[in-house]
């Protein structure tokens, strides 16, 4: 995939997971990540709304530097830091999250960690 699609991709994916979350937090977004009934405990709410504002505002924040030519990298490293701290602290939970929300996050997180390393190599 050419670095274009591959930014446009992972931007937009990554606006529509912190839409999701921030409209829906005990959606099927939150549900798959921590399980039904721990998604409705309205803590859990408040941390899905905050990690979904920070998504929007990275994949924003990248698709305005690319279109203006301005400083891709910083927005990518924000991006990358954010994608392990959720990853991190997924794996790290123990039961807490279910094996299928670990999963997922893993190859969610995981994969536009690879991707957004790959773009930052592809800027150099």
């Amino acid at each position: 995939m050419r670095s274009r699609a591959l930014l446009t991709s992972l931007a937009l994916g990554r606006l529509a997971v912190g839409a999701g979350l921030t409209a829906k937090p005990a959606g099927p977004l939150g549900a798959g990540w921590v399980g039904g009934e721990e998604s409705r405990r309205p803590t859990n709410a408040l941390l899905f709304r905050a990690v979904g504002a920070r998504d929007m505002a990275l994949a924003l924040g990248t698709l305005a530097a690319f279109r203006e030519g301005s400083r891709l990298r910083p927005w990518l490293l924000a991006a990358t830091l954010a994608d392990a701290a959720d990853l991190v602290a997924t794996l790290t939970a123990g039961r807490a999250v279910p094996l299928q929300g670990k999963a997922t996050i893993a190859a969610v997180a995981g994969g536009a960690i690879a991707g957004q390393l790959a773009l930052l190599r592809a800027l150099d």
